[in-house]
């Protein structure tokens, strides 16, 4: 890119921001006290307590005092690019304006090479509401309590190496994760942290037996699959893709391959088939066991 084309693109820049500036001034510069006929105390509640944005909106364009009283801007989705927020394919300064953001179905904020790898944390203070149906991260670092926030209205989950981290630094295990996704349906997480209780406290969580799908990804064999194996048995639900990293010992190996065997062996099946792959599985057993998966 030569220096006009760079000296371009920054004056474009600099007149979209402008122009949202422009906006909102022309927006805020005329406003007036308004006559409602329900008491202010009442339509000041109203004002600051939105059921949902779709209501919020619709106050916003038929009076401007909703908006004056309580600025929120609806997001329906919202997502990182080269370390920068952004919002129908335009960069969003989250931190600018003075106002609060309502994202209302979708979250991706992703990290790679040198790019802020907790790129969430400085703007939880500015949203609204959580009401994200789908929330993806890929290489973040979070904090538990920030994680809370975001992931209690998530139908739809995927982690990629996410890193996430109590108070006192300590990386929270996969059931902790699974145990505030409280509306999740399908969750998808590469590089789990797992213990050697993992499988068991996921079985004192209510909701993870409603899980349509749970893939965890490059497990290690501290996981129990002795406990998996007794609760895939049971399991008439859940869909579950499992793969190991190339570091289990033979054993664990010899014994993984003894479940998948006795899997492709079963002629009718009374609980979910789950798909386990591990390195030295034959591509053939493998394709089948999908094969099987896909049908149950």
């Amino acid at each position: 890119m030569d220096s006009s084309q760079r000296s371009s693109n920054r004056k474009r820049k600099a007149q979209d921001s402008m122009m949202v500036s422009c906006k909102r001034a022309k927006f805020m510069a005329k406003y007036q006290r308004q006559n409602f006929s329900m008491p202010d105390s009442v339509i000041f509640y109203i004002a600051k307590n939105p059921k949902t944005p779709e209501l919020y909106l619709k106050m916003v364009k038929t009076c401007k005092y909703f908006f004056v009283k309580n600025p929120i801007l609806v997001i329906h989705r919202l997502y990182t690019n080269g370390g920068k927020w952004r919002v129908n394919g335009k960069p969003l300064d989250l931190t600018k304006y003075n106002c609060k953001y309502w994202i209302t179905d979708n979250i991706i904020a992703s990290a790679s090479e040198f790019v802020d790898k907790n790129i969430l944390s400085p703007i939880i203070p500015k949203l609204y509401k959580f009401d994200v149906k789908r929330l993806t991260l890929l290489y973040q670092i979070i904090s538990f309590n920030d994680l809370s926030l975001l992931i209690s209205s998530a139908e739809t989950i995927r982690f990629i190496c996410v890193i996430v981290k109590h108070v006192n630094r300590s990386d929270v295990p996969i059931e902790d994760i699974i145990a505030i996704a409280v509306n999740a349906e399908h969750v998808d997480v590469y590089k789990p942290t797992i213990t050697p209780k993992t499988m068991k406290q996921l079985l004192q969580i209510p909701h993870f037996a409603t899980l349509g799908y749970l893939g965890l990804y490059d497990l290690s064999e501290v996981f129990d699959i002795e406990a998996f194996y007794d609760y895939m048995k049971k399991n008439r639900h859940t869909k579950f893709y499992l793969t190991f990293d190339d570091q289990i010992t033979d054993a664990f190996t010899n014994r993984l391959e003894t479940i998948v065997d006795e899997i492709l062996e079963t002629q009718q099946f009374n609980y979910k088939p789950p798909v386990i792959k591990f390195t030295g599985l034959d591509d053939q057993k493998y394709e089948k066991l999908c094969q099987i998966s896909r049908s149950h």
